[in-house]
């Protein structure tokens, strides 16, 4: 792709904003190389790279660098014998250490993927060089101490004869002798020399050697004969010093030299590394996404927007190859019909370079192997060529390179001249480019081109609609319809005077004036279309949140009755164990009385379990039985089971919420909620279970105990076991009731007798005779 045509299609100047997110040197060097890359294949490829950098940093992970710096041509140079410096091998080391962090320092969430952790895996370990030149070279590129044993002997002893010299030095300012000599008692120091700052007037009476004087001459710099040797012997340790730190520069050089393929590559892989997390952060920042990468010579665009845009911008949506090849896009001039084309040609070269797209999910881009731009103003005078002669030259030069597989964008196309005859250009350049198998992109005002879209096939209409109402662009592309010139509308709002606005009209002819009113009710028709499927998506979104609502609320309810049913069952089970626990504690300690009757006591098991199932039903604990049936089927004459009475009966009549049922003999009004009809079988199965039922408390009356025993229990609990007892022994009709307390303190049978004589059927209370027990037996005679 010519290089003009990026700069048109403003490409550098994004590729710059993305170099700009670049952490270093290299990094923004590498980012600013961007280009479309040769194959589909290649742009796959890289994008893919750049969805899992993307990723990466999402989760955390940082791709950055911290100002490295370009150590490529450092390395080149040691690897030629040029020696290095202490500065370029510490920013060798920076540059290895900073690219070992980004490869194996990432957070727990962010572990590098797919492509972008095989790129990771190129770096090659350096570790032992990087080690070595951290200890031998400081942050600021000052040769260590310990970079040799040698090096740190020679600056131990300059430290120790810089202590001397300062020392006798100080005390020479401190002399009473020499004191008055110097202009100020500081020590000070002249070309590498301990010196102190001596007046003039005492310069010959100073023993000493004088290296510098002041600016005013007032004042000369002596270094004092005292410390002359070990300034001399101070000087020789700088020298062995220079010596020592040149070895090991040169140690350290020839090191890196026979490593420089290694990390040269690792300097080329760091910039790459820079310039994708660059790629990565501009993506995350303008909500960008991997477009897929399609073969054909199509494409569609969702919700685009170009990145260069400062305002907030109207999402492009656009296609073109499904159903026509070329699109004529018109409308009103600042409608954005030019930043619409320049999107679509930019989106292409950005997802050939492996640049996400700032776009929606479903954006599609196919690949044409050569895109050719026509834009702006082509006008030159070096050339003697006027703007429509350089259109014309522009228009060949895209027609020569017009083939299958090339896309074609034109701005303005045929403008410049008489409009009939660019208009016919125009036409011309469109089927020519359609012959030859392009895909092509215009803008224009011409009506004609307009009129040649909707009759063409593979030809379509798109425009840049406009707010009649309030005279403004709204920027937003609609495809289908043709745009309107809106001269006659602008002239109006603009108070053009009224005649001349008629006699335009006039002369702009019948067919003409019709074309623009079809134009107009089109654009109408469109609008009111996109009104109401935005009405609808609404209202589609609205039913679809309450649907998500009331499922919700659904699930809530489904929980909150799954709760109360496992909370119900536990204390139904709980309520039921405690019951048959106390019953057949009473029973073990009656056990001996009762074998002194006719038979055993009647167990109230088989009743507490029937009860026990109607209460799970009737808390929807317990499913009914296969023969129950629904209140709501019930009709006159079916045979029903009662919950409340936990018998069946027949329904007589039928009311709105109640029904008159007949049980035996006695009729009756009851909820229909508490009504279940009963088929045939099962009814016969619940008439027999009532006999039975019935039978067994007949049974029971037969078998009622004539005597109960309750040693051992308290005045409170014995109480309700004599109640009931004397209700036994009414019924079956027996006369008398013994009950054996015990004599222990006696207050057992004294609280029983006050209890007895105030017993509706205890007729009369007597104690036993001595030979039936005595004061431990009260004998109670049974109305």
């Amino acid at each position: 792709m010519a290089d003009e045509s990026l700069k048109a299609l403003e490409f550098h100047d994004v590729i710059a904003r993305i170099a700009a997110q670049a952490t270093c040197e290299p990094g923004r060097t590498a980012a600013l190389s961007a280009a479309p890359l040769a194959s589909h294949a290649a742009a796959e490829a890289r994008q893919q790279l750049v969805e899992d950098a993307m990723a990466f940093v999402q989760a955390g992970g940082d791709i950055a660098f911290g100002g490295v710096a370009d150590v490529g041509e450092m390395i080149a140079r040691a690897g030629k014998g040029a020696p290095l410096s202490g500065p370029e091998l510490h920013a060798i080391a920076v540059a290895e250490r900073a690219l070992r962090d980004v490869a194996r320092s990432s957070p727990k969430d962010a572990a590098p993927r797919g492509a972008f952790r095989a790129l990771l895996g190129r770096r090659h370990d350096t570790k032992d060089l990087v080690r070595r030149l951290d200890e031998a070279i400081e942050p600021h590129g000052r040769v260590a101490d310990a970079a040799s044993a040698e090096l740190a002997r020679i600056r131990r002893q300059q430290r120790s004869l810089h202590d001397e010299i300062r020392d006798r030095c100080a005390a020479i300012t401190r002399a009473p002798a020499t004191a008055k000599m110097l202009s100020e008692p500081v020590v000070t120091v002249r070309a590498g020399r301990y010196v102190v700052p001596v007046r003039k007037e005492y310069a010959g009476e100073f023993a000493g050697v004088v290296h510098d004087e002041s600016a005013s001459g007032a004042t000369v710099y002596v270094e004092p004969i005292a410390s002359v040797e070990a300034n001399n012997r101070l000087r020789a340790l700088e020298s062995a010093e220079e010596r020592e730190t040149a070895r090991v520069i040169a140690q350290l050089t020839a090191m890196v030299a026979a490593r420089a393929d290694e990390l040269l590559s690792n300097a080329r892989l760091l910039a790459e590394l820079d310039a994708l997390g660059a790629v990565a952060r501009w993506a995350i920042a303008h909500a960008a996404l991997r477009p897929r990468l399609t073969g054909e010579q199509t494409l569609r665009i969702v919700g685009g927007c170009h990145p260069l845009l400062t305002r907030k911008a109207k999402p492009l949506d656009v296609e073109l190859g499904h159903g026509f090849d070329a699109l004529v896009i018109s409308g009103p001039n600042m409608g954005g019909k030019s930043v619409a084309l320049k999107t679509i040609g930019l989106f292409c070269v950005l997802a050939y370079a492996g640049i996400p797209l700032p776009a929606q999910p479903g954006t599609e881009i196919g690949w044409f192997d050569r895109i050719v731009c026509v834009l702006g103003d082509e006008q030159s005078i070096a050339q003697n060529l006027s703007s429509f002669s350089a259109h014309l030259q522009a228009l060949r030069a895209a027609l020569e390179g017009a083939r299958r597989g090339s896309l074609v964008l034109v701005d303005e196309i045929g403008s410049g001249t008489e409009p009939v005859a660019g208009a016919a250009l125009a036409q011309a350049f469109i089927e020519t480019s359609l012959s030859a198998g392009a895909s092509i992109v215009v803008t224009t005002h011409f009506t004609r081109l307009k009129v040649f879209a909707a009759a063409t096939a593979r030809v379509a209409n798109a425009s840049m609609l406009f707010d009649a109402a309030t005279n403004e662009p709204t920027y937003v592309l609609a495809l289908g319809v043709p745009g309107q010139s809106l001269a006659f509308p602008l002239a109006r709002a603009l108070r053009l005077p009224r005649p001349l606005i008629e006699r335009a009209e006039e002369l702009l002819g019948e067919e003409n004036r019709r074309l623009e009113t079809a134009f107009e009710a089109l654009a109408a028709e469109r609008e009111e279309l996109h009104r109401r499927q935005a009405e609808l998506d609404a209202l589609r979104t609205q039913a679809a949140d309450l649907e998500d609502a009331l499922e919700r609320a659904r699930a809530a309810l489904d929980q909150e009755r799954r709760q109360f049913q496992h909370r119900a069952a536990v204390m139904l089970d709980d309520a039921v164990r405690q019951t048959r626990a106390e019953m057949m504690e009473r029973a073990a300690r009656g056990g001996e009385s009762r074998k002194r009757q006719r038979g055993p006591a009647p167990t109230a098991a088989p009743d507490l379990s029937a009860t026990l199932e109607q209460m799970r039903k009737s808390l929807g604990l317990q499913a009914p039985e296969p023969g129950d049936e629904p209140a709501t089927a019930l009709q006159p004459g079916d045979r029903v089971f009662v919950t409340s009475l936990d018998a069946t009966g027949v329904i007589g009549e039928l009311y709105e919420r109640d029904a008159l049922v007949t049980v035996g003999s006695v009729r009756t009004v009851v909820p229909r909620g508490e009504l279940r009809r009963v088929a045939a079988q099962a009814a016969q199965e619940r008439a027999a279970l009532e006999v039975g039922r019935f039978s067994s408390i007949a049974a029971g009356a037969d078998q009622a105990m004539s005597e109960i025993d309750v040693r051992g229990l308290r005045v409170d609990e014995a109480m309700p076991i004599v109640d009931k007892a004397l209700d036994s022994a009414s019924l079956a009709g027996i006369s008398e009731l013994r009950i054996i307390h015990g004599k222990g303190t006696g207050q057992l049978g004294r609280g029983l007798r006050e209890f007895l004589r105030e017993h509706p059927q205890a007729a009369g209370v007597a104690q036993a005779g001595d030979k039936e027990g005595g004061s431990g037996v009260t004998i109670v005679t049974v109305r």
